[in-house]
């Protein structure tokens, strides 16, 4: 299959949502549940959008980013880690407020055993924050847009028509807020879903095939969607065709952020113009990087996708699995 071109580093994105604090305790040997666990416990800046924008840095696309953040040592280390990924940060500080976190406990082949997120903060951005100079004139000067549900309704929907005719890309984020989305859902350019997030927009449970779930959020108006499931099939949803790829086999170290990842990089090559299952493979793959490199992002994380895309499996019309 035709390699996808590189996505264009000169692309500019604005992002409207998540930078916190991750607090990620991974077990060290077989996880028990209900029961005292040995492991290790990480913190680093994380959110939805912070690791949408390490991804994009790392192409050289020129990133902005609005978001919320409290008056502690946490709002601090985010502030930094923003500044050092030299991004344009926009965000609003409430200086008598907690920064939101998120704590995952992660078991020992690195995958999610359970996921706690305070993020109670950002309900406090309103749209009216879109009105600032700043931000105004941040879009005025972005070729596209990136969300994610972690923002309350009424922002999201304000974000969308702020952004006028500029492309909107929206991340799932949690079964628990998915469904904030379905105001502007025929209006977004694409949306990135874990399974599970996917089953929440579509009102139905996880265990749903898959293929009636792509069916039911196309029902709802989305266009463009890539829906990922770990290390089985995602599938990929274009207008009424649908597809399923597998993603490359690795042995996963951490999960978390992985889906940003594959949202970031997918949406940028969709800017580029590229058929809109190239880059949901250029996606699959940069997510599998994220999850298996310790220290993620690589040096040239374009090339490193170039290279691994000839080893990705050809796209297949039906799943192997429901």
């Amino acid at each position: 299959m035709k390699t996808t071109p590189k996505a264009s580093a000169t692309a500019k994105l604005l992002l409207v949502g998540a930078a916190h604090m991750d607090r990620r305790a991974k077990a060290a040997s077989p996880f028990h549940p209900k029961a005292s666990n040995p492991g290790v416990l990480v913190e680093s800046p994380g959110g939805a959008l912070f690791n949408a924008a390490t991804a994009l840095r790392a192409l050289g696309c020129h990133v902005g980013f609005l978001g919320a953040r409290g008056g502690d040592d946490d709002g601090r280390r985010i502030a930094s880690a923003i500044a050092d990924l030299a991004v344009e940060d926009l965000s609003v500080t409430f200086l008598d407020r907690a920064t939101s976190t998120y704590t995952a406990i992660i078991d020992d082949h690195g995958e999610l055993v359970a996921g706690i997120a305070d993020m109670a903060l950002y309900d406090r951005l309103g749209p009216k924050l879109l009105q600032r100079r700043s931000v105004r004139d941040a879009m005025a000067k972005s070729d596209a847009l990136i969300i994610d549900a972690n923002l309350p309704g009424e922002m999201i929907v304000g974000a969308v028509e702020a952004a006028s005719k500029r492309p909107v890309a929206a991340i799932g984020v949690s079964p628990a807020k998915v469904r904030r989305l379905v105001p502007v859902l025929p209006r977004l350019a694409a949306v990135f879903l874990s399974r599970a997030e996917a089953a929440a927009l579509a009102e139905v449970t996880a265990a749903t095939n898959l293929r009636l779930i792509a069916s039911l959020i196309g029902e709802q108006g989305v266009r463009r969607a890539v829906i990922s499931d770990g290390a089985l099939e995602a599938a990929i949803l274009v207008g009424k065709d649908l597809i399923f790829q597998r993603p490359p086999a690795v042995r996963p170290l951490d999960v978390t952020g992985a889906g940003d990842t594959l949202a970031a990089i997918a949406f940028a090559a969709h800017l580029r113009g590229a058929p809109f299952v190239e880059c949901a493979r250029r996606g699959i793959v940069a997510a599998s990087l994220r999850i298996s490199d310790p220290d993620f992002p690589p040096r040239d994380l374009a090339g490193d996708i170039d290279r691994l895309l000839p080893q990705l499996s050809e796209p297949l019309t039906d799943p192997s699995r429901p």
